[in-house]
């Protein structure tokens, strides 16, 4: 059975810890028990001196992710291989803190299947976008930051990636009016 372990990191040093985990599960011989590292990302466009970029940032700023195959619940070589990759001092495995009657037991804390799926899912979607060279999907919301309709929230409708443009759908004055709007005129909603 495969499970996914979170490990906190400072920000900005996601990639580095990464490849770390990655010469350190080469170095001890761990291929089949540590799947995978992963530092999940996102496209967001970018101008700088006049050009578009689409830049690549994490997700999940200051939090690497590493599928770990293991034999039960409680294979002790999972606690070995956790203990391994935080001897770094990079990064630690986040803990969840559990009671026992009148004991309290930190145990390494895993990602429920949703959150795994929702995850790659979005990993995905990101990779499409990059191979693509366009931040956006059709059918994702955006917030419109810059412009006339600055502040309002819509649907993309259409891309037209050669242009750097994308088709909207916004509620503007209870009507939805499609409006075209430039890459670096929008984020998407929510923030992230």
């Amino acid at each position: 059975m495969r499970k996914w372990y979170a490990f906190r990191t400072q920000a900005g040093r996601e990639s580095t810890v990464k490849e770390l985990f990655e010469r350190l599960r080469v170095e001890n011989a761990l291929e089949h028990k540590i799947v995978r590292v992963l530092v999940p990302t996102q496209t967001i466009p970018r101008v700088k001196k006049g050009k578009r970029l689409l830049e690549e940032k994490p997700l999940f700023k200051g939090y690497v992710l590493v599928e770990i195959e293991q034999e039960s619940d409680e294979d002790p070589a999972v606690g070995e291989i956790l203990e391994l990759l935080s001897s770094t001092g990079l990064a630690r495995p986040i803990l969840a803190k559990e009671k026992d009657r009148k004991e309290i037991k930190y145990t390494f804390l895993t990602l429920t299947d949703q959150e795994v799926s929702e995850i790659l899912e979005t990993q995905e979607r990101e990779r499409e976008k990059k191979e693509q060279e366009v931040p956006f999907l059709a059918g994702e919301m955006i917030k419109v930051v810059e412009g006339p309709f600055a502040g309002m929230e819509g649907e993309i409708k259409e891309i037209f990636p050669e242009r750097g443009k994308m088709k909207v759908e916004i509620t503007f004055f209870g009507r939805v009016t499609s409006v075209v709007l430039d890459f670096i005129q929008v984020e998407r909603a929510g923030g992230r």
